[in-house]
């Protein structure tokens, strides 16, 4: 009993470890950078602001707004291409961000 007991508390834990945004071995989390983000939802591209946390990324429009979109991997190969779900609205959107180059 107490082994199942200690392979369920280890795998709880290992599913609530959160791991960082990344480019380049780089940490991406908790700082904002300008880009150009593209709204499959309504064809429109908009200059905004987005800050990482993990597999998750703020977009902070001009007007105020913000919304919350899933990465769809944390790990960002391409900063010109980065591919997000936003879950609330069922809307897809991609990124481009120049500062990281």
């Amino acid at each position: 009993m107490k082994k199942m007991l200690l392979v369920f508390l280890f795998a709880s834990c290992l599913s609530t470890l959160s791991y960082s945004a990344e480019y380049s071995g780089k940490n991406l989390d908790g700082m904002e950078y300008d880009c150009t983000a593209y709204s499959y939802d309504t064809g429109n591209y908009y200059y905004v602001t987005v800050e990482f946390n993990g597999d998750e990324a703020m977009i902070t429009f001009d007007h105020g707004g913000y919304i919350t979109v899933t990465l769809d991997d944390e790990v960002i190969e391409d900063p010109s291409s980065i591919d997000a779900y936003d879950y609330d609205k069922g809307v897809y959107w991609e990124f481009e961000i120049d500062d990281l180059e």
